[in-house]
């Protein structure tokens, strides 16, 4: 405990220089000394105010069915950290254009070029302020919501949370991973505090079912219930701690989570270090989480003996769902 706080005080001095940046730009951006640019199409950002694992692509893939189910097009504006987060949307919807990208006016504009995009959700968009946008949504992770309290690199928000006044919707997210409901009222009182003007929605990561990675044949969740003891699970995720509770939640027993950092790129040492730990353990069945199913090659599977299984979840709306719902037509046919 000592080392850790010996650590955020040797990283405060640059935590304080990053709060100082990303204000000045705020305001530059406020007073309108930074341009900003608008595209002719409706869009919608995603983002947080913490560094990963809120849920932003689970909500880019449930906006995504939204616009789609009204018949809009629609086109995903990706930054491109990692390949996970591509190589998800557009396996999930393969119908939707998916433009990767560090510049957002450029891509925005392609979109509506080359795409026709009457929809733009751009993800992961908060902080980047350059693109004018229609609707700020904030996915706020109920498990872990301001993380430390530190901001980059002392901790991990990615501003101050006066950043938060420009929201248009807060999404709490994982809610159903959270036993004290009061914990989930407190932060909802927070964050009126802060910006009484924002929609406040909760939401949950909800179960949608399993498959096999070798061929993507669905798993029924009850035969593994019943039939396999002990699983293990791996992930390289921004909040590793959610995907185990919800495998947990399911019913299932987890014998060890091997967890690595964020957009993880897995080498054939990393799955045989796995796989002897299965062989040792007598484990036949091993759980990962869609993202880092992305980031598999097909020739490191063949280190894995085991049944290497994907869980795919969904976002849920459970409450203000019609509130919410009223924010995306209203931007729509305003």
């Amino acid at each position: 405990m000592k080392l850790i706080y010996r650590y955020r005080l040797f990283l405060a001095p640059f935590s304080l220089v990053y709060f100082l940046v990303t204000s000045i730009r705020n305001i530059l951006y406020d007073i309108k000394v930074l341009k900003r640019f608008k595209v002719n199409a409706t869009v919608i950002s995603v983002g947080n105010i913490t560094w990963g694992g809120t849920g932003k692509t689970p909500a880019v893939l449930f906006l995504i069915k939204y616009f789609s189910g009204q018949n809009r097009k629609v086109a995903a504006l990706i930054r491109g950290y990692g390949q996970d987060e591509p190589g998800l949307l557009s396996g999930s919807a393969p119908d939707v254009p998916v433009i990767i990208g560090k510049d957002r006016v450029k891509t925005a504009c392609e979109a509506v070029k080359k795409c026709s995009a009457d929809i733009i959700l751009l993800d992961d968009g908060f902080q980047h302020r350059r693109l004018k946008r229609d609707l700020d949504i904030v996915c706020i992770d109920a498990t872990n919501p301001f993380g430390n309290g530190f901001l980059i690199p002392a901790g991990s928000l990615r501003e101050g949370l006066r950043g938060l006044k420009r929201a248009d919707v807060f999404l709490i997210t994982k809610t159903d991973l959270i036993k004290d409901q009061k914990s989930i009222q407190d932060l909802e009182s927070k964050l009126r505090c802060i910006n009484p003007d924002a929609l406040i929605a909760r939401s949950i990561h909800e179960f949608q079912d399993f498959y096999r990675l070798s061929d993507e044949q669905l798993v029924d969740v009850n035969f593994l219930k019943n039939k396999v003891k002990e699983t293990v699970i791996f992930s390289g995720i921004g909040n590793p701690v959610s995907f185990e509770s919800t495998v947990l939640n399911l019913g299932l027993m987890v014998k060890k989570h091997f967890i690595f950092r964020d957009h993880h790129c897995y080498t054939c040492e990393d799955l045989r270090r796995i796989n002897d730990y299965c062989l040792k353990n007598k484990i036949g069945t091993v759980i990962t989480t869609e993202k880092d199913a992305v980031r598999l090659q097909a020739s490191s599977i063949k280190h894995l003996v085991s049944n290497v299984l994907v869980l795919r979840i969904q976002l849920k709306v459970t409450e203000n769902e019609q509130g919410f719902y009223n924010r995306l037509s209203g931007i729509c046919s305003g």
